[in-house]
């Protein structure tokens, strides 16, 4: 399947990102754990340089959503994803209020290619207005964290977005497990 569902949470939550080690962060890079409740839900990769940046982006409660695809086997492959708004070129304060966008990474293109298309587009605030000039509010979706799940694990085959939202919730009430400790359970499972 080609289609890029996104699923938002309905409430935005204190995420805290802290530097992690790992042997796979390449030099000038930084790895970041984010963590919600105390608990680890998404890693990633970043430029030394967008540190700052992304601390002040989690200074307050922020929106979050999971960007989700289904794959020809029925996998699930999603990113977990911080919703930043995004001001129209010519509105107040444009440049300043977005000089966050230089010091991000690039959202994979399956991300930023399905983003505006498709349900669940306007994560955070679907069927909301601005105020100003009756259009919808634009978002940009800044990935953190992937998110499996296996074809076999599946409760919703028919239902990408069910499935996605079922995954979402799973990861922030501290259910989701580490890809390498589901293989090993999956495979103690099958002994």
């Amino acid at each position: 399947m080609d289609h890029l569902v996104v699923v938002p949470h309905p409430v935005p939550i204190a995420l805290e990102a802290r530097s992690i080690r790992h042997n796979a962060v390449p030099e000038g890079a930084v790895g970041l754990g984010y963590y919600y409740d105390g608990r680890l839900i998404a890693r990633s990769v970043v430029a030394v340089g967008a540190l700052d940046t992304i601390q002040s982006l989690l200074a307050a409660p922020v929106s979050v959503a999971l960007a989700a695809r289904e794959d020809e086997e029925g996998n699930i492959d999603g990113r977990i994803c911080l919703v930043l708004p995004v001001e129209e070129d010519g509105e107040e304060g444009g440049e300043s209020a977005e000089a966050w966008r230089e010091s991000v990474p690039m959202p994979p293109p399956e991300v930023e290619s399905g983003y505006g298309e498709g349900p669940g587009a306007g994560a955070g605030a679907p069927g909301e207005e601005d105020e100003e000039d009756g259009s919808s509010p634009r978002f940009a979706l800044l990935p953190i964290g992937n998110v499996v799940r296996p074809a076999v694990d599946r409760r919703h085959p028919e239902d990408v977005a069910t499935d996605a939202k079922e995954m979402l919730e799973i990861l922030l009430s501290g259910g989701g497990k580490d890809a390498v400790q589901k293989a090993i359970d999956d495979l103690l499972g099958s002994i």
